[in-house]
């Protein structure tokens, strides 16, 4: 049974059809509830269409292009070398297309979904109203996203800078660029527009590129890009924009002294918002916390029959998060007996060129958690894959209880940090030790090699700590 546009009660009500709100909606609709997804923007979300796809492809050109520079290393000559920005576009919106967002509506009419175009607003906490209509859900999600976070700076309405919206469509590559914020989003782009020669400027507020991970691996992060390139400068507090004729300007103190930093075009990448102002969410009674909509552990709102996930709820920001939380959204509101959330492994990835990946606790937040911890650590450049393959940039770095064993978190900076960081979250999942990691067979040549000599340095480093202790593991 399919159930049409022209209906106006549902069992379930998803706001947003981005990974969250469509694994939810598809998961109730498998159990013969009665099912609408509303969307005011892009079927699919931002992931698809401005985010996690479009920047991915465009940096898989910008890595074939940086590869093809390096050719003589591998006795190749591949002639004059050169690139056509419009045709790495038109293979990004190729990729774009291939996600299916395109057929998203005709998926949901096949799975007998009804869609509605348009902004959503709660009336009270049984209906909200789309485009003059009002719709009934005995249940809801509220799943709508994040997007791009533009602080208050003085001169920005004037200045215009882009996000990273306008900046994966840029129809002509600017000379030079101002990327403000060093986060995973400004580390990306620099990574791609230095790669194809824009001259890039990073102004970070924070004292390390990616503050979130291991600063020896945001070291090597920014090490990576200088030598793209592009300028990278840390701890700097953005003061004001400007605009003259056809360049911007930003005005920061750095270290206490004014500069200023011009260039054709600025973009703002200072993190990401919840999408939340437009749903009128006082209105059903249901709680925001920093901007971010309230959920317990069962991704229950205020209102217990109204659940969140993905961006609009976090506390993380990515497309896998929003899917695992889609799923036990779905699986919650309709069953007797729901499942808590549990965050212990959620791995994160940032496409740099070395990628850096990580999962669980760094080594400081082990240690505030009041842990007893050990840190295994083994440079890329000591694999064999690093040598046949000229690529030795990056660590792996593993964080781990010294009693017990217990990997608390893994990061790793490598070329193929994204892959090599699942057989950390494998572990992790399975609660294997230290030792079981490093005992284990890995094949050679690999990059996933340097996991093995990283937990076998851990190995190692206990027993010399510690010489009379009992292995537990």
């Amino acid at each position: 049974m399919s159930f049409a546009a022209e209906q106006s009660q549902f069992d379930l009500i998803v706001i947003g059809s981005g990974s969250a709100g469509s694994t939810t909606a598809r998961l109730a609709r498998e159990r013969g509830r009665s099912v609408a997804i509303i969307e005011k923007d892009q079927l699919g979300g931002d992931c698809p269409n401005y985010a996690c796809v479009p920047t991915k492809a465009l940096l898989r050109s910008a890595k074939i292009y940086s590869l093809l520079k390096r050719a003589n290393e591998f006795g190749l000559s591949p002639g004059d070398l050169d690139f056509n920005w419009a045709e790495v576009l038109a293979r990004k919106e190729r990729t774009v297309a291939q996600t299916g967002v395109a057929s998203a509506a005709e998926h949901y009419r096949q799975q007998g979904i009804a869609l509605f175009r348009g902004l959503a607003s709660f009336e009270d906490e049984h209906h909200l109203r789309v485009n003059g209509r009002v719709l009934r859900g005995d249940k809801f999600m509220i799943a709508t996203g994040s997007k791009a976070a533009v602080p208050a700076i003085e001169g920005i309405a004037e200045c215009a800078p882009i996000t990273s919206v306008e900046a994966v469509s840029l129809r002509r590559l600017p000379a030079s660029l101002i990327i403000i914020g060093g986060g995973p989003v400004g580390c990306e782009f620099a990574q791609l527009f230095s790669t194809f020669g824009v001259r890039v400027t990073v102004l970070q507020r924070a004292k390390n590129l990616l503050p979130h991970e291991e600063p020896e691996l945001s070291q090597i992060i920014q090490e990576s890009l200088e030598e793209n390139g592009a300028a990278v400068l840390l701890e700097v507090e953005v003061e004001r924009l400007a605009k003259e004729r056809d360049r911007k300007k930003v005005l920061a103190r750095v270290h206490g002294q004014t500069r200023q930093f011009t260039a054709e075009e600025i973009l703002i990448a200072t993190g990401r918002e919840p999408r939340t102002v437009e749903l009128n969410l006082r209105a059903a009674d249901v709680e925001t916390d920093n901007g971010l909509v309230k959920v317990n552990d069962y991704l229950q709102t205020t209102r217990p029959h109204i659940y969140a996930g993905g961006d609009v709820s976090g506390p993380f920001f990515y497309t896998h998060f929003a899917h695992y939380q889609g799923v036990l959204a779905g699986h919650n509101m309709l069953v007797d007996e729901p499942r808590k959330t549990d965050y212990r492994v959620v791995p994160r990835v940032t496409f740099t060129d070395p990628e850096i990946a990580s999962v669980g606790l760094t080594e400081e937040q082990a240690l505030q958690a009041g842990r007893r911890v050990l840190s295994g650590r083994f440079a890329i450049s000591g694999v064999g894959k690093a040598l046949v393959e000229s690529d030795n940039k990056g660590l792996v770095k593993i964080v781990a209880d010294v009693g017990s064993g217990e990997i608390l978190g893994g990061h790793i900076a490598a070329s193929a940090a994204g892959e090599m960081i699942h057989v950390l979250v494998a572990a992790m999942t399975a609660r294997a030790t230290m030792t079981d990691l490093a005992d284990a067979i890995y094949a050679y040549p690999t990059f996933a090699q340097a996991v093995r000599a990283a937990a076998r340095e851990w190995v190692n480093a206990r027993r010399q700590s510690q010489p009379q202790a009992i292995d537990r593991d």
